[in-house]
Parts: structure tokens; sequence; C-alpha cells
């Protein structure tokens, strides 16, 4: 017999949601036209019959799939761009033609409406619809669980990037000849250890203390006075900022011997004045 008792709740709308990834009004929609049922699981079935019916809820059965794998779109305008992370199951689905041109245009998407994060651009306009809603879709066509995992704006005087194949992304932005300071952002994609800062200002603290208890652990210190580490340690930084602070790494490419980033800025007149990097 069918329950009239039942009545659409927030929870019921929420649990569909999380079933579906579709929006919560989609989801009420679903729920108002399949009232009657006889328990609420019936009626979270009903729903999603209802949703696959119109071919949205094709997502239910790949909701909570790990996606280990994926693909960077990177868009780019006069003084900003924008990188966006878009997480998929297997790496056969990432080289996928299909895969490769949803991910380009979620990157353009939010470029254009000036996202920040993964909730505004899947708040964005897309296919007349809006990104939230459009996944779904591309879900049912791709056939694998598809998560936008992350976005990530630069902007600047000048904002070039580069994209590897789709698994490391960056972005540079400063002043001076692009072309040169595209060089830069080849830089940061090749190297390795990956830069965690522009300059020592911005390395976060965590990390130095870190590196600083790392350091202090090791036989080399712990054989010296105990007066003596602390200084032993902030000298033996310098190696840590050397590798890991972007202006002090030893530029890769284009570049004389030796020459740090901030050097090679400096001989071809440029500024760096931010920099993105997003990998799979």
């Amino acid at each position: 017999m069918n329950n009239p008792q039942l009545e659409i709740t927030a929870k019921l709308v929420m649990t569909l949601r999380d079933r579906t990834t579709l929006p919560m009004m989609k989801c009420k929609q679903a729920l108002e036209a399949t009232k009657g049922q006889p328990s609420e699981e019936a009626w979270m079935e009903a729903a999603i019959s209802h949703l696959r019916k119109q071919g949205l809820a094709a997502a239910d059965k790949f909701a909570g799939r790990e996606t280990a794998n994926g693909g960077l779109g990177l868009a780019l305008a006069p003084g900003k761009g924008t990188l966006v992370l878009l997480g998929c199951q297997t790496d056969f689905v990432s080289g996928n033609d299909v895969f490769k041109e949803l991910v380009k245009q979620l990157a353009e998407t939010a470029l254009k409406a000036g996202a920040a994060d993964v909730d505004a651009l899947k708040a964005a306009p897309f296919d007349g619809t809006t990104v939230a809603e459009a996944i779904p879709l591309k879900i049912q066509q791709i056939g694998e669980n598809l998560v936008i995992a992350r976005v990530a704006p630069l902007s600047g005087d000048v904002v070039v990037g580069y994209n590897h194949g789709g698994k490391i992304a960056t972005l540079v932005s400063g002043t001076g000849d692009a072309a040169k300071l595209r060089m830069i952002a080849l830089h940061v994609a090749s190297a390795n250890p990956a830069p965690v800062a522009l300059a020592r200002a911005g390395v976060d603290p965590e990390l130095i203390k870190k590196e600083e208890e790392i350091l202090l652990a090791t036989p080399e210190v712990t054989a010296k006075p105990e007066a003596m580490r602390g200084k032993i340690v902030q000298g033996k930084l310098g190696r840590f900022y050397k590798e890991r602070v972007l202006l002090e790494q030893e530029m890769l490419l284009d570049a004389e011997k030796g020459e740090s980033v901030e050097k090679y800025a400096a001989r071809h007149g440029l500024t760096v004045t931010g920099f993105v990097r997003l990998s799979v």
C-alpha cells in the first residue's frame, strides 16, 4: 500500500542528491513526481528511476568511486589564467578525446566566470545549464565517475601557462616578455622537487618547522654541542630554500650555468609575481 504520510524532507532530498550528485532542485522535483510510495527506500528508487528516464541519474552507480586519475585544463586571457583538475577513474579515460575536451571546456568556463574555487565553477553556466548539472550527463556519456578536484586561478600584468599532456600544468604571472616568462612556467613544471613558494616569506611555517625537526635529528647535527645546533640548522635550511623556493631554484631551461630563476628573470628584464602548479 502507498504511504500517504511520507513527506519530502530536507534529509530525503539530500540523500537523493548524495546518490545522484544532481542539484537539490532536480532531486526535489523527482521526489515530487514519484510521491505515494510505500516506504522511503521505495520512494528513493522510484525517484532515481524517474531521473534515469530523463537521462540524469547515470552518476548514481558511479558515485563514490575513486578518481585516482584525471586531466588538467588550462585557459588564458590577457592578465589572467585558470587551471582546472578533473578527476576520473582510469588512465584510459583521461586519454579519451571527449574527456580532454571536457577538461578544456571547464577551464575556459572557470576563466570566463572568474571562478576561484570548485563550488564557484559548479555554479557557472555551461551548455545551457550549469556545470553541476552537466557533469552527471558527462558521467553517463563517458561511463566513469568524474570529480572536479581543483580550480586554481592566477592574475597579473602578464600571465602565461604551460600544460604538459594534461598531467602537469602551471601558470606564472609577472611583467616583461611573455615568451621568456613562459620559460619559467616550463621550469615550474619540470622542477623536482616542485617549488612550494615564490620567495622565502611565502613558505608555509609548518613546512619549515618540519624541515628543522628533520635536520635537528640528523647525526651530523646531534653530534655537535647543543648550543651550536640551532645555528647549524639555520645554515642548512639554505639548501632547503634553494630546492623549494622558486626564485632561488636553479633555472632549468634557457639559462646560464648555475643561474637562479631570480637571476634569469633579472637578466631578461622580468619580474615574477606569482605561480600555480597542479599535477594529477
